[in-house]
Formats: structure tokens, C-alpha cells, sequence
């Protein structure tokens, strides 16, 4: 069967076609990485793209732009495994939550996003600050809210009688287009930025529902010790720890795609320059 947010990837090692038949599940297929990153030149950057963009530039908007160009440098990582097939997704889509407002009580919006690979920094800024103000509107209802309300309706053990039928449908890709287009479990990578709050960034796991196979926590900046020239200095650390699924591609893309997705956040530079393909 098709589908109407992938295609079937043809010409793969036989090894890759064969594992998602015995590693069926993201949580068995799952790996788990972490990248320091110097954030010195990150800072003074955002502060000079603030002067120049007359909007507030920040970490963040580096690493969704970061990521978009990492999509494109190495387009294998947009993959995703169903049914045992692994498929090329059509289009980067991101996902990322936003806590309404800073209390307790506040409740957590998710919303979804396609980012074109055509972007410049400013049009990944602007996008991200349009998404993150409708975001944080308390009168507004995300996708993932919209979803929950349709359901909870129902009795809870008609809705868990109802699961597998749901379950069997993502599967087979037999869920409506307009459903995976909006709903944000279906995505090419999904970011959580907890540094916003000051905390510590920490593993996620994958959903088995939709189609991301990365997960991203974002830390707080903090002073940490590294080693230069010998030396015990202190500097700047932007943690993030990231879960994927290994059905997708193997270690040594994966890593080649890793590094320019650190490479150009500690050379913020380089993320005024266009995107391009680096690796098929």
C-alpha cells in the first residue's frame, strides 16, 4: 500500500529491508546520544541577528535551522519505518511543544510546522516566533488538543477497545491525509526545548504512534569544564540528548549527519549560508 505522507524507499541492503521485521517497535530499535556543544559563539550570534533581524533571535531558532539544513544535507535521516517498510518522508516537518505560560497549572501546547528547505535563518526565525506566539494564545486549541477532545467523549474502555483499530490504521497508512497533515506525532523530528525553563536536559522516548524517529531535549546553557590545548577551562555548554530509531539509516550516516548538525550550531555562520545536499 502507499502513503500519503511517504515513499517506499527501493534499492536498500537487504540487512536494513529485513530489520524492521525483527525489530518491530521503535523502543527496541531505539539509540541514545548526546551532544555538548560550545555556546559561546551561539550567544554573541543571537544577540547580532536580534539587532539585525528587530526580532528576538534565540538558541532555539538556531537549532530548529540547524536541523532543517541537516534534513537537507543528509536527507536519509527524514525516514520512517511502518508495516515493515522503510519510507522517505514528503517534506521536513517539525514538531515542538511550548508550555503556555511559566506555572505549574499551565498546560503544554504541541503544534507542527513544515520548514522548506528553501529557508534562510530569518524565514526559520519568523516561522518559529509565528508558531510559538499562536502557541502560547490561552483561548487557542492546538491539534493535539483538538484530537483529545474528539475522543474523550467516548467511555475510556470503548476508547481502549477502539486503539488497535486506530493502531491497525496508522500502520498501514490507511489514516486520512488531512489527519497525518496536521497531527503532530507525524513528523520528520520532534524538539522539546526545556532550557527555556532553566532545567537540565534528559533522554524522551519514541512515540510508537506516527512517524518520528528523533527526539530532541533541549537543555539550559551552563558553564561547564572541557579540555583545550591540554588545559582544564571553564565554558559554555548547550546539552542536547536525542533518542532515535536505528531501522532508519546506519551509524555511520547517522554520525556524518550528527556533526554537521554540531558543526553548524558552534559556527553559527555557517547558518546564514544556503542549504545544500552533502551525502544521498
Amino acid at each position: 500500500m502507499g502513503r500519503s505522507d511517504g515513499v517506499k524507499v527501493r534499492g536498500l541492503p537487504k540487512y536494513r529491508r529485513i530489520m524492521p521485521h525483527f525489530m518491530r517497535t521503535k523502543q527496541e530499535s531505539i539509540i541514545y546520544y548526546e551532544s555538548l556543544i560550545r555556546a559561546e559563539k551561539i550567544m554573541d550570534f543571537c544577540e547580532r541577528m536580534t539587532e539585525e533581524y528587530k526580532t528576538n533571535v534565540t538558541p532555539f531558532h538556531l537549532i530548529l535551522h540547524a536541523l532543517l539544513k541537516t534534513h537537507v544535507a543528509y536527507p536519509r535521516v527524514n525516514r520512517f519505518v511502518k508495516a515493515g517498510v522503510i519510507w522517505q518522508r514528503k517534506g521536513i516537518y517539525f514538531s515542538f511543544s511550548i508550555k503556555k505560560q511559566m506555572k505549574t497549572t499551565s498546560p503544554i501546547s504541541v503544534v507542527k510546522r513544515r520548514f522548506e528547505p528553501s529557508f534562510t535563518l530569518e524565514n526559520t526565525v519568523k516561522t518559529a516566533r509565528k508558531e510559538i506566539k499562536e502557541g502560547r494564545d490561552m483561548k487557542k486549541k492546538d491539534q493535539a488538543e483538538k484530537e483529545a477532545s474528539n475522543y474523550l467523549w467516548i467511555p475510556a474502555p470503548i476508547i481502549r477497545m477502539l486503539y488497535p483499530a486506530y493502531k491497525f490504521l496508522d500502520e498501514w497508512g490507511l489514516l486520512p491525509a488531512s489527519i497525518i497533515e496536521k497531527d503532530p506525532l507525524y513528523a520528520s523530528a520532534f524538539i522539546a526545548n526545556i532550557g527555556a525553563f532553566n532545567a537540565d536536559t534528559a533522554y524522551h522516548h519514541l512515540y510508537e504512534l506516527g512517524t518520528i524517529p528523533v527526539f530532541l531535549i533541549v537543555g539550559r546553557i551552563k558553564e561547564m569544564p572541557v579540555v583545550e590545548n591540554g588545559r582544564v577551562v571553564p565554558a559554555l555548554i548547550l546539552p542536547i540528548k536525542m533518542t532515535y530509531d536505528e531501522r532508519i539509516e546506519d551509524g555511520f550516516y547517522y554520525n556524518r549527519a550528527l556533526s554537521y548538525f554540531k558543526d553548524q550550531l558552534e559556527n553559527p555562520e555557517k547558518l546564514l549560508e544556503p542549504a545544500e545536499l552533502k551525502e544521498k
